[in-house]
């Protein structure tokens, strides 16, 4: 199972937020270039990146649309404000693997047509209930309600976040996990990673192929030179 790395931008700098909140943020004096360009030099093979701008109602980073083809040999995954077609289908043509979002959640026959393989759909949980528009607010219906009409267009990819955990440094939210992976999905799973026995105990979980950590990797509780960390973020991923 690997481990993926994560970094957040807000208003052109590196962040963490805590379960989603925007003035929550703390910013790190690192620029977004210099800190992908040391995870990749350790060895990543996938990154996650999240542009908060976009997810916040703001223009967003363009600049985030370089990265893919700034490293080409990295497989990006971009969220964040991305809620029209046009928008997925312009981040998939800047070359990144693929998409993460919840515009699926809301309208997912807007996304029929597209390759579902490069269609991650953000399971995100608040207290069970799947949350959208940057985690502002939760869908009423049942998160196998939200999942039956995305299964029908081939999603088999979520990426799924407890949010109440989200940059709590408290552990992965195992039974948000049990609960999406018992749907048929291929899970990578986000919030709470502290160190790498978190991520042995996420992948005890049926089909979680992969874990999100940007806080803890930030905050120097695990080192992207660390080599047993270097093994993990280029592990295998179950072919995803």
């Amino acid at each position: 199972m690997r481990l993926i790395p994560s970094m957040d931008l807000l208003d052109g700098k590196v962040v963490r937020l805590l379960k989603g909140e925007r003035h929550s943020a703390v910013s790190y004096p690192v620029t977004p270039e210099v800190w992908v360009a040391r995870l990749v030099k350790a060895g990543a093979k996938r990154i996650h990146l999240v542009d908060l701008d976009a997810a916040f109602g703001g223009n967003g980073q363009g600049a985030l649309r370089n990265f893919a083809q700034a490293w080409p040999g990295v497989r990006f995954q971009l969220g964040g404000g991305l809620r029209t077609r046009g928008a997925v289908q312009a981040v998939l043509d800047a070359g990144f693997e693929a998409v993460v979002g919840t515009l699926a959640l809301e309208t997912p026959a807007i996304l029929a047509g597209l390759d579902p393989k490069r269609l991650i759909v953000a399971l995100d949980l608040r207290n069970g209930q799947p949350a959208v528009r940057g985690w502002t607010a939760t869908t009423a219906r049942s998160l196998a309600e939200v999942a039956q009409p995305l299964l029908e267009l081939g999603l088999r990819r979520a990426l799924v976040t407890d949010v109440d955990r989200d940059g709590a440094m408290e552990g992965p939210g195992l039974k948000a996990l049990k609960l999406v992976g018992a749907l048929g999905f291929s899970v990578q799973a986000s919030g709470g990673l502290r160190h790498l026995k978190d991520l042995d105990k996420a992948g005890t979980v049926p089909g979680v192929v992969g874990a999100i950590s940007g806080k803890a990797l930030l905050d120097g509780a695990m080192s992207p030179e660390d080599p047993a960390v270097m093994r993990a973020m280029a592990a295998s991923e179950g072919g995803l």
